[in-house]
């Protein structure tokens, strides 16, 4: 077994007991003021800021740090969206702190997770998701009306693909938002001249942000001549003492 499908195994049993989470969330939050879309392509290059406790293949990010009051500086230091993996088992993530989050920043946010049942959605929707990820390789795993539930709501998905092969999936040719995973999801080794060649295949008309990889203004230079308008940034910002530096150096030419 695949560490992927092991993931979805256990995210199959979590679901079980998902109405009863639903049930606890008793309000819904506001969103933010500006689209996700809108937010991460007004910029020369859009940076998503993640908040990730930990990573299959980095371990711990998180420590003692506060992450909230980290997500807060993200905003501060000029991230134009924010990312909250919300996977608990392997990432340490809950809804609870994307929630938390989401009631001190107007930034708007995309959900994290392994997304296959539209109790997920309705979830993240409840919490205030503006965006939410759904993984291309993870589609035979699709509740039957997963997508339709998607169209239906205020979320805008964000497909993810990993490999050229995916761009070819229905889903993946209907979104208007796809994001490209540096990161081979069976091996976790980063590649993005391999990210960089599927992004050249992508529409124009079509979103593209770039994931994993990103740790110097040279990696997202790279990215944005393939034609991404924006990168996701998770360790290297979560590692980071001094977020401002780091979100300065990414975002702006020197």
């Amino acid at each position: 077994m695949s560490i992927l499908e092991e993931i979805i195994k256990y995210k199959q049993k979590e679901l079980d007991g998902l109405s009863t989470l639903s049930a606890l969330l008793t309000s819904e939050v506001s969103n933010a003021s500006v689209s996700f879309t809108d937010a991460i392509t007004r910029s020369r290059v859009g940076i998503i800021a993640e908040i990730k406790k930990k990573s299959l293949s980095a371990g711990d990010l998180a420590g003692d740090q506060d992450l909230v009051t980290k997500a807060q500086s993200y905003g501060d230091a000029g991230a134009d969206a924010l990312s909250v993996v919300t996977e608990d088992k392997y990432f340490g993530g809950s809804v609870q702190l994307f929630q938390e989050i989401r009631n001190v920043t107007t930034l708007p946010m995309l959900m994290k997770d392994f997304i296959i049942h539209p109790s997920q959605v309705l979830q993240a929707e409840q919490s205030g998701a503006d965006a939410i990820l759904v993984i291309a390789a993870l589609r035979k795993y699709f509740h039957p009306d997963l997508l339709s539930t998607l169209a239906a709501s205020s979320i805008t998905p964000v497909i993810e693909v990993a490999t050229i092969d995916e761009l070819s999936f229905p889903c993946v040719q209907r979104a208007e938002v796809i994001g490209v995973n540096a990161r081979d999801l069976n091996t976790f080794q980063v590649n993005i001249d391999r990210a960089c060649s599927i992004i050249k295949k992508i529409s124009k008309n079509t979103t593209a942000i770039a994931f994993s990889g990103v740790n110097s203004r040279s990696d997202i230079k790279r990215y944005k001549g393939a034609g991404a308008v924006a990168v996701l940034v998770g360790e290297k910002l979560m590692r980071a003492k001094d977020v401002t530096s780091v979100i300065h150096e990414l975002k702006y030419e020197n």
